[in-house]
């Protein structure tokens, strides 16, 4: 039984399946087992899995899929077939530095942790950009949403029932929301080990004009994360300031362009679920700048200027500007 599953959903990445791949089995920890989730795309990744497979025998498993069903249910898949003692996510057009494993699993068995967390590095077109964690934020790892750069022990998602609830898009978050609110035990790492490539084909890097549908997905992502940790007492008003900053920069993000007519319905549909989280938010004291500096400052500001003006019921214009653009 190898020390570490490294699951990798595998969907159209046939220029970079390799390199990914690659990277994995050039670490210098060995003790691991790869494990290629197909999400049925069209091109040739899965070939090209299998040829690396056959000249790496005993090191790759693939889980065969029949139809496509988005990144959360293909991590899924992977979680429930892994046999590692830690699970660690590589998406399969990112790469990792030959010490990511070693220094994750070193970390987690020193420190005896659920969770270690370590920064990414950015490459966009070969253009290289870290970013480091705050390793002093107690509060960072509510901030820092993504599934990957991370260093899961499987015994601690399978005792909590931890999924990604097969959600398609933006399933990191309620994966992150419903790990923490069960306390795990935490590390957090100054290194940089994970190479995140910036695909500019990814679906949320769309360039298409209306992406209302986005939103109102979104919506009931959020409302079913919410009836799933209503009843979480500790740090609770941390919680709800996450799912509505969250809200925020969707409707900011998504909404542009889509026009007045429907972010008028998405609005009123947006403060349904804000109010049902927490009617009282204005006085949710995460609202404050002082707090919560390692969260993005593009959300932070956004979410302070949003709920601020929703006091006094001015928020409604700025989104109906952003409808506009």
């Amino acid at each position: 039984m190898e020390k570490v599953s490294v699951i990798v959903p595998v969907y159209n990445v046939e220029k970079y399946i390799k390199r990914c791949l690659n990277s994995i089995l050039e670490q210098t920890y060995k003790d691991c087992e790869i494990i290629c989730v197909d999400d049925c795309g069209q091109d040739k990744s899965i070939q090209i899995i299998e040829e690396i497979q056959r000249e790496n025998p005993g090191k790759i498993r693939i889980l065969y899929g029949t139809v496509n069903q988005g990144l959360g249910a293909a991590r899924d898949r992977g979680i429930a077939a892994a046999r590692g003692e830690y699970i660690t996510f590589v998406d399969s057009d990112d790469y990792l530095k030959k010490d990511y494993l070693e220094t994750y699993v070193s970390r987690a068995e020193e420190t005896d942790s659920d969770l270690v967390i370590g920064g990414y590095i950015r490459d966009e077109n070969g253009q290289y950009k870290n970013n480091p964690i705050s390793v002093t934020d107690p509060e960072f790892a509510w901030t820092y949403v993504t599934a990957v750069a991370k260093l899961y022990r499987r015994r601690f998602l399978e005792k909590n029932n931890l999924s990604f609830k097969g959600i398609r898009r933006y399933e990191d978050e309620g994966f992150t929301y419903r790990l923490m609110v069960c306390n795990p035990r935490i590390s957090m790492l100054s290194y940089e080990g994970y190479f995140y490539y910036l695909n500019n084909e990814s679906i949320t890097k769309s360039v298409k004009k209306d992406r209302s549908e986005l939103i109102v997905e979104y919506f009931h992502t959020v409302d079913q994360l919410f009836e799933d940790i209503s009843d979480v007492r500790k740090n609770r008003e941390l919680i709800r300031y996450c799912l509505i900053s969250g809200l925020v920069a969707n409707m900011l993000y998504n909404g542009k362009g889509c026009g007045k007519n429907k972010m008028s319905l998405l609005y009123n549909e947006y403060k349904k679920i804000v109010y049902k989280i927490d009617p009282q938010i204005g006085k949710n004291k995460y609202i404050k700048l002082r707090y919560l500096k390692s969260e993005p400052w593009k959300k932070r500001w956004a979410s302070w200027v949003i709920l601020h003006l929703q006091v006094i019921h001015m928020d409604r214009l700025v989104f109906y500007f952003i409808s506009l653009l």
